[in-house]
């Protein structure tokens, strides 16, 4: 299957480049709100970051999941963004499931896929105690990445879902 110019530019643009730069943004700032009375972070002790990074992990999926999915039905149906040919957008898959299902799915997903490396990469460089600066870098960098990767999926899923329940 060949993805179109629009499609293209809808998936790899509008919902990865820009997601990723309003993550960076705003998790970056969650976290400095959150962890910027602290000295020094753990992973796992007073001011722990192991935690942070699992709820981040399922939350950052989950929402985006359930933000996603009805943004772009509605710019499907405003007529912002062409549906897909009945070939591309036929065949059975995640995203014939609810879109709460997905959120779930994807939810634990952000958490096994996404959240579970940063920590062992945290612990892998020994990165305890770390400083506040370091952690907010680190987390706006991660999440940036993180959705990135999974918005455009979660597009592309609501993309073809609609384009399924439009085809005869």
């Amino acid at each position: 299957m060949a993805l179109s110019s629009e499609h293209r530019h809808f998936l790899f643009v509008k919902q990865g480049l820009v997601p990723a730069i309003f993550n960076l943004v705003l998790n970056g700032g969650i976290a400095w709100l959150i962890m910027r009375h602290n000295d020094f972070l753990t992973l796992w002790d007073e001011g722990a970051t192991g935690p942070d990074l699992l709820i981040t992990g399922f939350l950052l999926a989950f929402l985006s999941c359930a933000i996603v999915t009805p943004l772009v039905t509605r710019q499907i149906r405003k007529g912002e963004v062409s549906l897909l040919r009945p070939t591309d957008a036929n065949d059975s898959g995640l995203h014939t499931r609810s879109p709460m299902v997905r959120a779930a799915l994807l939810g634990l997903a952000g958490i096994v896929f996404g959240a579970l490396p940063a920590i062992g990469f945290l612990a892998w460089l020994g990165a305890e105690p770390m400083t506040v600066s370091w952690f907010v870098t680190f987390k706006a960098i991660w999440t940036g990445v993180l959705a990135a990767a999974l918005t455009p999926i979660i597009a592309w899923w609501a993309l073809r879902a609609a384009s399924r329940e439009a085809t005869p």
